[in-house]
This record gives structure tokens, C-alpha cells and sequence, in this order.
């Protein structure tokens, strides 16, 4: 298997994940609802793992959307373009999102190496470790990152 096909199969797992994370997120809405409307015991903890499965839904949907070019694109300015310089803007737009999200994953990367040195906790009623969100957003900056790399240096959007 090349690098590019374990790439692409590592992002659909991940947009695998955040889609049970959207799941879960449905889940429990509807359970605090319930808990607190029909039984008038509200949690304490379901808004908080809510906070966090969107953390794992965005940024583990991101390589994906990435990887199909599903992601929203203004292209008025490439379209009135001769195609020689839409396709030059459009390989331009890729690297620059590249850099963009490398330099945020990697930001996001040493966030979280230092939020484990430190062992630092969420603000919250039941703290967990901040890192492994932290994580979270690195890694889809980064495979992000990698898909518009790709992307930049010619291979066209998967479907």
C-alpha cells in the first residue's frame, strides 16, 4: 500500500469517527433533554462530552472534506480566469492552505505535548486531560494539511 493510499484510508477512518461523534452528539442531546424535561434530573457531564465530540467531529471530518475537495470555495476570480492561470491560482490556493494548516497542526502539536508536561485538565464540573483535544485538532490540521499539499502538486480531488 503507498503512502498516498494509507493517507486516504486513515481519512475516511477518521471521518468514520466523526460521524460517531455526530452520533453521539445526537444521542446525547436527546438524553439530557429527556433527563431533564420528562424526569427533571439534568446531568452535570453531557454538555461537556457534547464540547468534545465536536472537537473530534470537526477536525476529524476536515481530512476527509479535504481529501474530496468538499470544502467551500469561493471561485469567482478563478472562473472569469484563462485556464492556464485558474489551474496556477487553484495550485497556489492548495499550497497556501497546506502551509496555513501544517503551521496550525504543528502550533497544535506542541499544545498538546505541553499540556501533557504539564498535566494540564479542562476547565470543567469533570475535568479530563486538555491534550487529547488538543491532539485532535493537530492531527486533522495536519492530514489537512497533507491532502492540500497533494492536492497542490497535482493530484486532483478523490470522490
Amino acid at each position: 500500500m503507498s503512502l498516498s493510499a494509507l493517507h486516504d484510508a486513515s481519512s475516511r477512518l477518521l471521518f468514520r469517527l466523526a460521524g460517531a461523534a455526530l452520533a453521539a452528539i445526537v444521542v446525547l442531546y436527546l438524553f439530557e433533554v429527556s433527563a431533564r424535561y420528562l424526569f427533571n434530573a439534568p446531568t452535570t457531564w453531557s454538555g461537556e462530552v457534547v464540547r468534545y465530540a465536536l472537537s473530534v467531529l470537526i477536525f476529524f471530518a476536515l481530512p476527509e472534506i479535504t481529501r474530496r475537495g468538499s470544502h467551500v470555495a469561493i471561485d469567482i476570480v478563478p472562473s472569469v480566469l484563462p485556464e492556464r492561470l485558474q489551474s496556477a491560482l487553484l495550485k497556489a490556493g492548495f499550497l497556501l492552505g497546506s502551509l496555513v494548516c501544517l503551521v496550525a497542526g504543528a502550533i497544535a502539536g506542541r499544545e498538546a505535548l505541553r499540556q501533557i508536561e504539564r498535566g494540564l485538565m479542562t476547565n470543567a464540573a469533570h475535568p479530563i486531560p486538555r491534550w487529547w483535544i488538543t491532539a485532535v485538532i493537530a492531527i486533522g490540521l495536519i492530514s489537512a494539511a497533507l491532502h492540500f499539499a497533494r492536492n497542490g502538486l497535482g493530484r486532483k480531488p478523490a470522490a
